[in-house]
C-alpha cells in the first residue's frame, strides 16, 4: 500500500485552521454584483460567526418576558447575504445578550408572502422540513417566527468559518487531500441521512456548504428539497419526526439546482429517475471542486459544453480523465468515477459510498462529527 493510502487509515486527529473574517454592519447587494455566471467559484456568502450553546439555551428559553418578535429576539438585520423573487437571507446581529456576549448572529430566511399556491406549498415544506431533519452536518432551522410584515421567518446558526465556495476561491492552490476529505464525508453523511428519509436535496452545491468556525460542515437551503413520498408508502423508512412533519405536506415538483451541478438525466428524457441519483453527482462535482480549484464543466450536455464531452471519452479510455486521473488514491478514483456515473441508474448510492474502502477510512475531525 502507499504511502498516500496509509494517510486514510493511519490519520488519528486532525484540526482545520479556518480564516474567520468579521462581518461588515452594512448591506452586502454589493457583493451579490460581483459574482459573474459561470464562475460559480467567486465570492458570494460572508464568513460566519457562531454562538455558543449556553448563549442559545439563554435566548431560546422560554420565560414570561421572553422576546417574542424577531428583532427583539435576534436583533437588526445588518446584512444582505441575498434578495430574491420568494425570500431573502440576511444577518440579524443582537448587539447584547443575557450571558454577557457582545453580540450575537443569526442568519434568518425571511420567506415573503404570495398568492401563488405553488410558492406557498414550497415555502411550508421547506419550513417543516428544515425544521424537522436533525444531523450533525445540517443546518437546522431553530425558530421560526413572523416579522412586521407578517412574514414567515427562518432562523438559524451562523456559520463562522463561511462556505466552501469561498474557501476554494480563497485557497492559495487547492484544498489539502486530509481537509478535503474530511468535507467531503461529512457532506456525504448528510447527504445519506436525508436518502435514509426518503429526501433529495436538489440543491447541492459548494455556495450550499456551510462551515462552522472549527470545520464542522452544515449543508444548507432545502429550497428545492423533494419529500419522496411514494417511497415512504411503499416501505422506505423515515424518522417518525420527519414523517409527521411532511406526511401531510405537498412536496412540489421544483426545479432543480444550480446548472453547473446537475446530472445528465436533467437535460435528457429519462422518466420517473429517483432524484437522489442528482445528489450523488452534486456531491461528486463538489469533491472535484475542492480537489482543483474550479468546476469541471458549464452544463453536463455533449453538444453544449466540450469540458463533458471529454470526460466521457475519458471515462471510455485506458488512460481516464486527466483531472480525475490526477488523483492518488486509486481507490478515491473508483468512487469519483462511480458517482459521476452517467447513467443514473447505475450511479452508486450515497450511503454506498459511505461504505467504499476510501471514504470508509477518511478520518473525520472532532467538530465534524459533533457538528460545532
Amino acid at each position: 500500500m502507499s504511502q498516500v493510502q496509509n494517510s486514510y487509515s493511519t490519520c488519528t486527529t486532525h484540526q482545520h485552521q479556518l480564516k474567520l473574517e468579521p462581518p461588515e454592519h452594512k448591506s452586502s447587494l454589493k457583493l451579490l454584483s460581483t459574482l459573474t455566471f459561470p464562475n460559480v467559484l467567486a465570492r458570494c456568502w460572508l464568513p460566519r460567526e457562531s454562538i455558543d450553546d449556553e448563549e442559545r439555551q439563554t435566548l431560546l428559553t422560554p420565560s414570561s418576558t421572553a422576546p417574542s418578535t424577531l428583532t427583539e429576539r435576534y436583533g437588526l438585520s445588518t446584512i444582505i447575504l441575498h434578495y430574491g423573487v420568494h425570500s431573502s437571507v440576511r444577518i440579524y446581529t443582537r448587539k447584547s445578550s443575557p450571558a454577557g456576549a457582545a453580540r450575537q448572529l443569526h442568519v434568518v430566511k425571511i420567506l415573503r408572502r404570495s398568492s401563488d399556491a405553488l410558492v406557498r406549498a414550497t415555502q411550508n415544506f421547506e419550513q417543516s422540513l428544515s425544521s424537522a431533519v436533525s444531523h450533525p452536518n445540517l443546518l437546522q432551522t431553530i425558530d421560526v417566527l413572523q416579522n412586521e410584515h407578517g412574514e414567515t421567518c427562518l432562523v438559524m446558526d451562523y456559520c463562522a468559518g463561511g462556505n466552501l465556495n469561498t474557501l476554494i476561491a480563497t485557497a492559495e492552490g487547492n484544498i489539502d487531500i486530509i481537509q478535503a476529505d474530511c468535507f467531503f464525508k461529512q457532506i456525504m453523511r448528510a447527504v445519506t441521512y436525508l436518502h435514509d428519509n426518503a429526501i433529495a436535496h436538489r440543491g447541492l452545491k459548494t455556495e450550499n456548504i456551510l462551515l462552522t468556525a472549527h470545520g464542522a460542515v452544515k449543508v444548507a437551503d432545502f429550497g428545492s428539497a423533494e419529500w419522496l413520498l411514494d417511497e415512504v408508502a411503499n416501505g422506505e423508512h423515515a424518522e417518525n419526526r420527519i414523517r409527521l412533519q411532511l406526511s401531510s405536506l405537498y412536496s412540489p415538483r421544483k426545479l432543480p439546482g444550480s446548472i453547473p451541478y446537475l446530472p445528465p438525466e436533467e437535460f435528457s428524457d429519462y422518466a420517473a429517475i429517483d432524484p437522489r441519483a442528482s445528489d450523488v453527482w452534486a456531491a461528486g462535482l463538489v469533491y472535484m471542486a475542492m480537489r482543483c480549484g474550479r468546476l469541471l464543466w458549464r452544463m453536463p450536455c455533449v453538444d453544449e459544453d466540450g469540458g463533458y464531452s471529454a470526460y466521457l471519452r475519458g471515462r471510455q479510455t485506458y488512460d481516464g480523465y486527466p483531472p480525475i486521473e490526477a488523483l492518488e488514491e486509486t481507490r478515491c478514483r473508483n468512487v469519483i468515477y462511480a458517482m459521476l456515473h452517467p447513467d443514473p441508474v447505475r450511479r452508486i448510492k450515497a450511503s454506498e459510498v459511505l461504505r467504499s474502502e476510501w471514504v470508509y477510512y477518511v478520518k473525520v475531525c472532532d467538530a465534524g462529527e459533533m457538528g460545532w
